[in-house]
C-alpha cells in the first residue's frame, strides 16, 4: 500500500479495528493471570509514570481519554487490590491524587515483563523498521484530528 488511493476508508477502519482487537486480546490474556483489566493496568502504569506526589483524577482522565466516573471506578478497583492508594487534599476534599503502592509497583514490573515477552513473540515476524513506522503513525493518530 503506497497511500490512501490504494485502500478504501472501510478497509482502513476494518484493518485498524481488527489490529486493535488482536492487540487487546493478546494483552488481556496476559493480564488475566494478574487479576487486572487492561484499563486498570493503563491507569496504574499512567499513575506510576506520573509525579511521586501522585496524579489528580482529572489528569488521569485526560491521559486515558475517559470520563471521571470511569477513573473513579478503576481507581476504586486498584485501591481494593491494594495496588494504589488515594490521597485527599486537606484544603479541598474534592481534590484527590492517586499513587501506586509498593505492591502495585511490584505488580507493574511483573506485568511489564510478561507483556513484553508475549509482544516480542507475537510481533517476531514484523520487521523492526515496519514496526517503528507503525508506532510513529499510531502516536500521530492518538492525538486526534487537528
Amino acid at each position: 500500500m503506497s497511500g490512501l488511493d490504494d485502500i478504501t476508508m472501510y478497509e482502513a477502519c476494518l484493518l485498524h479495528s481488527r489490529a486493535d482487537r488482536a492487540l487487546r486480546m493478546v494483552v488481556a490474556k496476559e493480564l488475566d493471570q494478574f487479576g487486572i483489566t487492561m484499563m486498570q493496568w493503563l491507569l496504574l502504569a499512567t499513575t506510576d509514570k506520573g509525579p511521586g506526589s501522585g496524579m489528580r483524577m482529572s489528569e488521569l482522565a485526560e491521559a486515558l481519554n475517559v470520563t471521571m466516573p470511569q477513573i473513579t471506578a478503576l481507581m476504586n478497583d486498584l485501591i481494593q487490590l491494594k495496588f494504589a492508594k488515594q490521597k485527599v487534599n486537606s484544603t479541598d476534599r474534592r481534590s484527590r491524587r492517586l499513587t501506586v503502592t509498593p505492591l502495585g509497583k511490584r505488580q507493574l514490573q511483573k506485568i511489564e515483563s510478561a507483556i513484553d515477552e508475549t509482544m516480542r513473540r507475537w510481533l517476531k515476524n514484523v520487521p523492526l523498521d515496519e514496526l517503528a513506522s507503525y508506532m510513529t503513525t499510531v502516536k500521530r493518530l492518538a492525538v486526534g484530528p487537528s
